[in-house]
């Protein structure tokens, strides 16, 4: 079960108003054409994840700060997204005269999927939508995403869409802002990598992110430092595939949403954890997994999500630049002997990953600027 069929959904999800909406009202159905910089909009329900932290590496690489959220009326008051960004409500109508629209995520919201046909059918208008994973096409959508131009963020995303739908996209690896990090104390760098113990999860407590292997794993570690569980969770989820005594007893809380707060849990950590495998999709990287080795993490991943695609798809092989397990005896192993595991190598291959993130800023101004007729 995805967020494809989550039955809990954030309603009060959003992004940013831009300057071309600046001058609008609560009761004006026009907007002002006098700018043409792209309309950032994100359509989606949900306010954690990587969706929400791809867009605010985006816009904070694009020194933007706003982005647009449909529902049903419009809302002067600019709202907080979190990392930076704020965002504003407008009704579906704002599509229609916005130009260089950029989609930075939309999950469900089919009502926008007819708008989209119309405004560049009819208008021709350049409509750019991200597909971040398989859970984002539908039936209901699927026909509709050949009238806008769609980037993907992995390569076996790309395949898959090719594959299955006969839909064209454009390959974008990972936008990454190299926000300032947290340091411990006063000790140099080298000090503070040997101080680092702590083994840590900060995904979505969702469908498909496994945290059960976990929690399984922590009952059976024989030293005392089991993971620690970070961030939001859906309460379904937990209900119905967790055992609740243990989630409370390793779960740490939700986390504000803030490269300050991300930075404050990965400064400690020697290992994160994330064990996210999703079907038809894997090999490439994740914002957990770039927020990690940007703090010099070591990460563990699902062995799925490295094997189960294509091998030329595959960014991270075992043993070079992560740690892999499949299963709650294989994750304890790795748990059991943290301490005495030197990860350097492992955490100097994998930053090596990190810098095609950071530096393809200009890849996504320049597709952005694409839009601009």
């Amino acid at each position: 079960m995805s967020r494809a069929i989550n039955k809990e959904l954030f309603s009060n999800v959003g992004r940013t108003a831009n300057p071309i909406f600046d001058n609008c009202s609560s009761s004006s159905s026009t907007l002002s054409q006098e700018k043409t910089t792209p309309s950032f909009f994100f359509i989606s329900d949900y306010m954690y994840g990587g969706c929400v932290t791809f867009t605010a590496h985006l816009l904070h690489i694009l020194n933007r700060e706003e982005v647009f959220r449909i529902t049903k009326k419009f809302e002067k008051r600019k709202k907080n997204f979190g990392y930076g960004i704020r965002y504003q409500n407008v009704p579906l109508e704002y599509l229609d005269n916005a130009r260089n629209i950029f989609i930075t995520d939309m999950f469900q919201h089919f009502e926008c999927s007819e708008k989209i046909k119309r405004i560049t059918k009819e208008k021709g208008k350049e409509v750019a939508i991200v597909i971040h994973d398989p859970g984002e096409v539908f039936k209901f959508n699927e026909p509709y995403l050949k009238y806008a131009n769609i980037i993907t963020i992995r390569k076996s995303m790309q395949q898959y869409l090719r594959d299955k739908y006969g839909i064209e996209s454009k390959f974008l690896y990972h936008p990454f802002y190299p926000y300032p990090i947290q340091r411990q104390g006063d000790s140099d760098d080298a000090e503070e990598e040997n101080k680092k113990t702590q083994a840590i999860s900060i995904s979505r407590i969702d469908f498909y992110k496994n945290i059960e292997i976990i929690l399984d794993a922590n009952k059976r570690v024989k030293n005392n430092y089991p993971v620690k569980i970070y961030g939001w969770a859906n309460k379904e989820y937990v209900s119905e595939q967790l055992d609740t005594v243990a989630f409370n007893q390793y779960y740490q809380g939700k986390y504000a949403k803030s490269f300050d707060a991300t930075s404050k849990i990965l400064k400690k950590a020697k290992f994160m954890i994330d064990l996210s495998f999703l079907p038809n999709d894997g090999g490439g990287t994740q914002y957990t997994f770039l927020d990690a080795i940007y703090h010099n993490c070591a990460i563990i991943l699902n062995r799925q999500w490295i094997e189960n695609v294509d091998p030329k798809y595959r960014d991270f092989k075992e043993g070079e630049n992560c740690y892999a397990a499949s299963n709650a005896e294989e994750l304890k192993e790795l748990l059991d002997d943290a301490e005495n595991i030197d990860t350097s190598k492992i955490v100097q291959n994998s930053r090596k990953l990190l810098d095609r993130h950071i530096n393809n800023a200009e890849d996504w101004k320049n597709e952005i600027m694409s839009l601009q007729h």
